[in-house]
């Protein structure tokens, strides 16, 4: 099923493009993988689909008005005067807070599960904000630079959820630069602005 199209969308940044005509469609059960050097307008790219930015040319369509959409951006979006406990009882209730408490425990982080967020490790937090994704459902997940500060048992865990996420219809777009072990359709934001 076709979840949204991209059609002939540009971004400028004062009379510079950032990218030029992009098109591409997201269908359920199928990836885009979005790379290209820092600058390139991946991030950028990431806001104007979820609404957040309007491109300065171009349309997007969206095919299903009561689609599910699970985002992680470059910032964690995590509380850091709250413990990993309440950071999640804040977001979530009933099975899905108990679905949260179990990647908790997959991710390592019950030891720390009362300790103040803010004195967690980089690669902590982002395994906390990757919690919010993980413990949702979800028909589209939209991920900015996922693997960045996780080590490769995590990378390796959120590369499995990711292929389970795919194979059971969910879309799935996501920008980075570590090449994720996932089938993913490319979109070079370097190539097209070459």
């Amino acid at each position: 099923m076709k979840l949204f199209s991209v059609q002939n969308i540009t971004y400028s940044i004062n009379e510079n493009k950032l990218f030029h005509n992009l098109s591409f469609e997201i269908n359920s059960g199928e990836g885009l993988h979005i790379k290209g050097g820092n600058g390139s307008g991946k991030s950028t790219l990431l806001r104007i689909i979820l609404g957040i930015t309007s491109p300065s040319k171009g349309l997007i369509q969206s095919y299903d008005q009561d689609l599910k959409i699970s985002y992680l951006g470059h910032k964690n979006a995590i509380k850091n005067y709250l413990t990993p406990i309440e950071n999640l009882e804040l977001l979530f209730s009933g099975d899905d807070l108990n679905v949260a408490f179990e990647w908790l425990n997959k991710f390592g982080l019950s030891h720390v599960q009362d300790e103040l967020t803010a004195s967690l490790s980089f690669g902590q937090q982002k395994k906390l904000a990757l919690i919010r994704v993980l413990a949702q459902s979800s028909d589209l997940l939209i991920l900015d630079e996922p693997f960045v500060g996780l080590d490769q048992a995590t990378a390796d865990q959120l590369n499995s959820f990711l292929a389970q996420k795919i194979s059971q219809n969910a879309g799935l777009i996501l920008t980075s630069h570590i090449t994720p072990m996932i089938d993913c359709a490319v979109l070079d934001l370097g190539a097209k602005n070459a």
